[in-house]
C-alpha cells in the first residue's frame, strides 16, 4: 500500500470512475445541497473568465460564518494546500507529527526539506494526545501540525491543551473536520505560534472542486499570499463556496443526520464479532478487528460486493488491521453493515 493513498479510490487503471458505494472518504452524507448545484448550474458559463483575484465574495462569506479577519485569511485549493505552501515559505528544521494521522503533513515537511518525528499515541488510551509528554519531547525550534477532530482516530484535542502547546512551539491545527462536531474552534486563538486550517469540501461534499481556507496571523497572511498562485481558488470554488457558507439550513440537518446515524453505525457495529471501535467524534469510525491479514480479508469481500472501507494499514502508528468507515445515510450504512456482518460470519467460521 503506496505510503500516502487516501480514500475515495474510486478510479480504475484507465482513470474511470467504478460504481462504488464509498466508505473510505469521509464526505457529508447528504452530499451536494440543492443550492449548489443550482449555484454551479447558473454559474458554469462563468468560467470563460478568470476568478477573482481577491476572492471578495468567499472572503466575506468566510469571515461572516467564522468571525474572523479577513486580513488573516489565506483562501486554498483545499486545506491540503496549506501543508505544503507554509512549510515552504517558513521551513522549519524539524515537523513533529502526533500519529497517526493525515499523510499529507508528513509529505509536505518531507517536500520542504523537514526533518520529520513522530510522536505516536497510544491505542490504550483511545490515541488521546499526552501533551505534557509531547512537550518534554519537542525541541526549541520544532514546528508541530496536529488535528482536531483527528483523522482517522477522531480524537478532539481540547483548546487549553493547544494553547499550552503553542507556549513552546509554533504549530498548525487542521480543523478540516470541525464543522461536523459540536464543539468550539480554536480560530479564535489563531497568534504568531498558532494558524488553522480548515477543508471545506468534506463538509459541502465537494472533493472534486477542491476549496479550504487558512487563519494566521497578518504578517504570516500577507507573506502566503504572495507565495501562492493568486487563481488557486477557481471561479466555480468561489461561487460554491460563498452559497455554501450561508446556508444554515444545510449544516443542522448534517448535524441532525449524523446524530442518529453516528450512533446507530456504532450500536450496530458493536455487535459484530471481535470488532473493537474507537470512540468517535466527527463523520467516520475507527475499528480494529483481528489482525491485518482477517482485515485484508474483509476488503477484498467488502470490494467484490463494490463497497469500499478505508485500510489504515498506511498511517503511521497503526496496522492494517485497523479499518475506517464514514458514515453515510440509513440505507447506505445498512448495507454496509450486513455486508460486513457476513463477511466476518464467514471469514471467522472458514
Amino acid at each position: 500500500m503506496n505510503r500516502y493513498e487516501h480514500g475515495g479510490q474510486i478510479y480504475d487503471a484507465a482513470g474511470k470512475s467504478g460504481d462504488w458505494l464509498d466508505f473510505s472518504a469521509n464526505i457529508n452524507p447528504l452530499g451536494l445541497s440543492t443550492k449548489i448545484l443550482r449555484t454551479l448550474s447558473e454559474n458554469l458559463r462563468g468560467i470563460v473568465n478568470y476568478p477573482d483575484v481577491n476572492a471578495t465574495e468567499l472572503k466575506r462569506a468566510i469571515v461572516n460564518r467564522y468571525g474572523v479577519p479577513e486580513k488573516n485569511l489565506v483562501l486554498l485549493n483545499g486545506a491540503a494546500e496549506f501543508f505544503y505552501l507554509h512549510l515552504n515559505a517558513t521551513r522549519p528544521k524539524r515537523v513533529v507529527i502526533p500519529a497517526p494521522s493525515f499523510a499529507e503533513y508528513e509529505r509536505a515537511a518531507r517536500a520542504a526539506g523537514c526533518d520529520v518525528k513522530f510522536f505516536v499515541t497510544d491505542a490504550a488510551d483511545n490515541f488521546a494526545l499526552n501533551v505534557d509528554k509531547l512537550i518534554t519531547e519537542l525541541a526549541p525550534d520544532d514546528f508541530v501540525i496536529l488535528a482536531r477532530p483527528n483523522n482517522p482516530t477522531g480524537n478532539l484535542i481540547a483548546p487549553e491543551k493547544i494553547l499550552r502547546l503553542a507556549e513552546v512551539s509554533s504549530l498548525v491545527v487542521d480543523e478540516s473536520f470541525i464543522d461536523f462536531v459540536d464543539a468550539p474552534s480554536v480560530k479564535k486563538f489563531v497568534a504568531e505560534k498558532i494558524s488553522v486550517v480548515q477543508s471545506l469540501t468534506k463538509i459541502f461534499a465537494i472533493p472534486g472542486l477542491r476549496l479550504g481556507f487558512a487563519v494566521v496571523e497578518e504578517n504570516l497572511a500577507r507573506r502566503l499570499n504572495l507565495s501562492k498562485d493568486v487563481w488557486n481558488v477557481n471561479f466555480l470554488a468561489q461561487k460554491v463556496g460563498a452559497v455554501a457558507l450561508a446556508d444554515e439550513d444545510f449544516l443542522l440537518r448534517t448535524h441532525a443526520l449524523l446524530d442518529v446515524e453516528k450512533k446507530f453505525f456504532i450500536d450496530k457495529l458493536s455487535t459484530l464479532r471481535g470488532v473493537k471501535i474507537f470512540p468517535p467524534t466527527a463523520n467516520f469510525v475507527l475499528f480494529k478487528v483481528a489482525s491485518p491479514e482477517f482485515a485484508e480479508k474483509i476488503l477484498l469481500n467488502l470490494r467484490q460486493e463494490k463497497i469500499l472501507l478505508r485500510s489504515c494499514a498506511n498511517f503511521v502508528g497503526l496496522d492494517g488491521s485497523y479499518l475506517r468507515s464514514a458514515i453515510r445515510s440509513r440505507a447506505e450504512n445498512l448495507q454496509l453493515l450486513e455486508t460486513l456482518q457476513r463477511a466476518i460470519d464467514s471469514l471467522s467460521y472458514a
